[in-house]
């Protein structure tokens, strides 16, 4: 029925030009952008470059259109392009691998769409919806899928871009000197609260199945009104679409077993469905490597199915689970932890289409999480601890987004969201610190927390924005945002957030994006700091984004990206830090935890990136460099925050030779800030000599370069039943030592007391041997 529909609303596209003109219309020699428009404005969703497609690529012949779908291809191969599957339902023009020569503009069909491409697309809607001033990179399936990434997650992709800082344990990053929570989480638009396995230990795989992905929009900067309640960045995923009645897909690696499947229904294609599931194999590892090191277990699911009212409106229902159970032991450092947590996220969706100017999304949803967490520290001679916590959280939430495009020069964008939450917290600690340790940092002797709070609140959001094209060459975009949060356990907050973003194209090849706004981030309610004795909300945090970006398309695919940026943070809430080893099992009742209560901080930085060629192309690389500085200021000085990284320069590329696809990914920066624990041996007024312990200023050092790669190498088979891909993933190939952390422990022998230290490291070199069935 799909294709009927198309051919329907085409029919209807052709009788409305044919009382206007009285004869057929004619496509030769007119911009192909303006085919694709056309068939956008009657129901089809094409999404295209500006940069790919510009306003001065002609068609050559005139297309036969009685397939509509082949007509387009066929008249797009003509320019060097191809039509490929989009995401959610949609075609994506891309440049084609090996374009033929044209007459009209033999240059335009260079403009490729770029690995870690940042788009400009048009939609169903209105073109203009999509020419989105504020820097924005589109992450596509197929280059997630050619990149090593450590676990198989593809988040990881987005720490490939120069202002992206990480460990390497974590799928969170730090975006642009932001904390790693500063990121707004979204899958197929619905914001996750705690998207996260092993939440409390490093947090080392996400609940969503890469295998679902489609796509990923990631910001990272000044981005529009639309996105709230996050300082730093915004990852928006989209869902895979099924492209056939039924397709399946297993896959076993090191790290994961997982099953997907998905297809139509309806009789006449009017349903699809999704349904995957994910089991992580860490436990099977642990047991085969080191059994004593205990079980980490985690699964994860997700359910979607969707029915489309003919051609404007569509209904999803969706579902996502994940159940971690997990015992983890850290004999060396005298750890011992067990967790158990769930979370569940239903929502609906509906979308329409009111006519050619106007659209709505409206989504309901509902949250449910449950975190516990227990746990005892042994470390003789320098503290001795043991914790037991509950964390629960309800969400039931409502959003609607409306878009409006009166004319070809303006779109408005204005929607709600209202959000009921409620909490509870149960958290009992204790935690003996031997001396001298006891006189470091924030140090007791003795120190017992016993917190019980239930909080329960809401929070309520509105935007406003408008996008104006004030010339060919020129896309204004301004809005408003208002958030307000009411909780039970802190006074009522709310914050009012302007932005602007320019789009000004100098001609095909070269264009300049400017962003400025305000941001904020509120806590949720799952948020309370209840684990380091903090048993109130906070204030807001607030910042304040410049962005400037310059890019420029040269011959041969190949693209420069200059960006600048600068983010203010005015108001910054507390946050507690682990001194000398952030890798530990139970960070909170360690002997290095202190609070960092900055006044403010600032982030700033510039960054290049030369790429050429997109995940669909035989050959691809990007070479990238980042300058940044991260600095809090505390009453009395500036410190470097804990994750900055003054220098950044990574590096990639991939190759596909026949059935074989190598690549690989690697990055050198600047270690991350250090504090150095020292001892002195005072002599008393008796004669007598006392052990003391200090430490250097906070974040006063620096750990060594820190260098890593990554590479990949896949196998594609075709067999009697579908396609077999086998891959080799490994990270940190040649097992580099990449010091995160020091150990400490005080000796005494015969000579008296000393201080020893032992660094710890980031990743070792770890392979994961997997196969994908496709069929």
């Amino acid at each position: 029925m799909r294709c009927q529909l198309r051919l329907v609303l085409l029919l209807a596209l052709t009788c409305c030009v044919n009382v206007a003109t009285a004869e057929p219309l004619k496509w030769q020699g007119r911009p192909a952008s303006e085919l694709l428009d056309a068939f956008n404005s009657a129901g089809y969703q094409i999404i295209f470059s500006s940069d790919v497609v510009p306003d001065d690529l002609l068609i050559l012949d005139e297309p036969d259109l009685a397939d509509p779908m082949l007509g387009i291809a066929i008249a797009l191969q003509a320019l060097g392009l191809d039509l490929v599957d989009g995401p959610a339902g949609s075609m994506l023009v891309v440049k084609a691998v090996a374009p033929p020569p044209h007459k009209n503009t033999p240059v335009a069909a260079e403009s490729p769409a770029a690995p870690l491409p940042e788009v400009v697309v048009t939609s169903s809607l209105h073109r203009l919806e999509y020419q989105q001033p504020g820097s924005h990179t589109y992450l596509d399936r197929e280059l997630a899928a050619r990149i090593p990434a450590s676990a198989e997650e593809a988040v990881r992709i987005t720490s490939r871009l120069p202002g992206t800082a990480s460990g390497g344990i974590s799928t969170r990053s730090h975006i642009r000197g932001g904390e790693a929570n500063e990121v707004l989480f979204l899958l197929d638009g619905l914001r996750l609260y705690e998207p996260f396995h092993l939440k409390d230990f490093q947090s080392i795989a996400t609940i969503v199945n890469a295998n679902a992905i489609d796509g990923i929009d990631f910001y990272s900067g000044a981005y529009p009104a639309r996105y709230g309640d996050r300082m730093s960045g915004v990852m928006n995923i989209s869902l895979r679409t099924p492209q056939k009645s039924v397709e399946t897909e297993l896959a076993l690696s090191f790290f994961n077993t997982s099953v997907l499947s998905m297809g139509t229904f309806g009789d006449s294609v009017q349903g699809e469905w999704l349904a995957a599931a994910r089991r992580g194999n860490l436990d099977l590892i642990a047991d085969v490597i080191n059994p004593d090191s205990g079980n980490p277990d985690y699964v994860d699911y997700l359910i979607h199915g969707s029915w489309s009212f003919g051609p404007r409106a569509q209904i999803s229902a969706n579902f996502l689970g994940s159940k971690d159970k997990l015992t983890l032991n850290d004999i060396e450092r005298g750890e011992q932890a067990n967790a158990d947590y769930e979370n569940q996220v239903f929502w609906l969706k509906w979308y329409a289409e009111w006519g050619p100017t106007l659209r709505s999304d409206t989504t309901i949803s509902f949250d449910s999480i449950s975190n516990r967490r227990s746990g005892t520290l042994a470390l003789p001679g320098i503290v001795d601890g043991q914790l037991d916590e509950l964390r629960e959280f309800g969400a039931l939430g409502f959003s609607q987004k409306w878009t409006y495009v009166p004319s070809s020069v303006w779109m408005l964008d204005f929607g709600v969201d209202a959000k009921r939450q409620d909490g509870t917290y149960r958290f009992e600690s204790t935690k003996v610190v031997q001396p001298p340790f006891d006189s470091i940092l924030d140090n007791l002797p003795f120190e017992s927390r016993n917190l019980n709070v239930a909080p329960e609140g809401a929070q309520y959001g509105a935007y406003l924005e408008a996008r104006w094209q004030v010339s060919p060459t020129l896309i204004l975009d301004a809005g408003i945002r208002w958030d307000r949060q009411s909780y039970t356990t802190s006074n009522n907050d709310e914050q009012t957030s302007p932005r602007l973003s320019i789009l000004y194209r100098f001609n095909t090849k070269t264009e300049l994006r400017l962003g400025w706004g305000q941001y904020s981030q509120a806590q949720e309610i799952n948020e309370l700091q209840a684990s380091d004795g903090v048993d109130i909300f906070f204030p807001a945090q607030r910042a304040e984004h410049v962005v400037a970006n310059l890019k420029h398309l040269f011959d041969h695919d190949v693209s420069l990206d200059i960006s600048y940026y600068r983010k203010s943070f005015r108001v910054v809430r507390p946050r507690f830090e682990n001194a000398f080893n952030s890798l530990t099992l139970l960070p909170e009742i360690q002997f290095d935890r202190y609070r960092v209560d900055p006044v403010t901080a600032d982030a700033v930085g510039a960054e290049v990136m030369i790429r050429q060629g997109d995940g669909q192309q035989k050959l691809f690389w990007w070479v990238g460099y980042a300058w940044s500085e991260v600095r809090d200021k505390m009453p009395a000085q500036r410190i470097p925050r804990s994750w900055d990284q003054t220098h950044t320069i990574k590096a990639g590329l991939g190759w596909k030779l026949g059935h074989w696809d190598v690549s690989a990914a690697g990055e050198i920066h600047t270690g991350w800030p250090k504090t150095v624990l020292i001892a002195n041996t005072v002599t008393n007024p008796d004669g007598s000599e006392s052990f003391l312990l200090d430490t250097t200023a906070l974040n006063s050092g620096r750990y060594p370069v820190f260098n890593s790669v990554d590479v990949r190498v896949s196998r594609d088979f075709t067999v009697r039943r579908g396609d077999l891909t086998v891959y080799l993933d490994v990270t940190n190939i040649y097992d580099r030592d990449n010091i995160c952390c020091t150990e400490y422990a005080v000796i005494s022998d015969s000579n008296g007391d000393s201080l020893s230290a032992n660094e710890a490291r980031w990743l070792p070199l770890i392979p994961s041997l997997g196969v994908i069935w496709r069929f």
